[in-house]
């Protein structure tokens, strides 16, 4: 271990002064990714999270080792503009579409579990195209009805009932009798709905703040 000897009082300042800078930096960095780790262990405890793109959108910014000044330390904890849905969870709120009323997948699109992602053929813009409009020259609505589903079944195609859209998987026709099987893939009810406060990020940065003395003191340790 060396020992400096200063000989002068501004030697001792400047000095001092590095110390907290170098400190600083290294606390708010640490600090900050302190706060990265739990507000993803939030994410994937309070979730359903169907891969590891939301929290691979959760970052933090390291502060420079260049700052020369305790007034530019800074290093920030969030998450991307890619996953800004997070934001409505973490604040509560209204999700509108701005086009329209939402695009809701049910859990039929989804392969059957709500923890799986919405399969690629069901994607709106995908099954939009293979919606069967028909036509209006029918008596009933009924008979166009059941003629929109005979041609959907034909094309593998899918029907629009009630704001809701539905893939047909089977017609069948014996004489008189007509039947027809339907599974409801996405649900266009909703011009909006309601996000409850969930909160991710905020308790996760609180928590790593707490801690923040204990990481200045340690790392003042180890300053030279």
């Amino acid at each position: 271990m060396s020992t400096k000897i200063f000989s002068s009082l501004t030697q001792v300042t400047a000095d001092v002064h590095r110390r907290f800078v170098k400190t600083g930096i290294n606390t708010v960095n640490i600090v900050a990714a302190t706060a990265r780790n739990n507000a993803v262990r939030n994410v994937q405890r309070n979730f359903t999270l169907r891969n590891n793109f939301t929290t691979k959108q959760i970052q933090f910014t390291k502060c420079a080792q260049n700052v020369k000044q305790l007034n530019q330390i800074k290093s920030e904890t969030g998450i991307t503009e890619k996953a800004a849905y997070m934001e409505r969870q973490e604040q509560g709120g209204m999700h509108k579409n701005q086009n329209g009323n939402l695009v809701i997948p049910t859990t039929q699109a989804r392969g059957g579990s709500n923890a799986k992602k919405v399969r690629r053929s069901y994607y709106y813009s995908n099954i939009k195209p293979l919606v069967v409009r028909g036509s209006t020259n029918f008596k009933s609505k009924k008979a166009a009805h059941v003629a929109r589903a005979f041609v959907a079944a034909k094309i593998h195609g899918f029907i629009r009932m009630n704001n809701s859209i539905f893939k047909v998987t089977s017609f069948r026709k014996n004489g008189n009798n007509v039947s027809f099987k339907s599974t409801h893939i996405l649900n266009l009810k909703y011009a909006g709905t309601y996000t409850p406060k969930n909160a991710w990020l905020e308790p996760a940065s609180a928590y790593a703040a707490q801690m923040m003395q204990e990481i200045f003191n340690q790392q003042m340790d180890k300053i030279n």
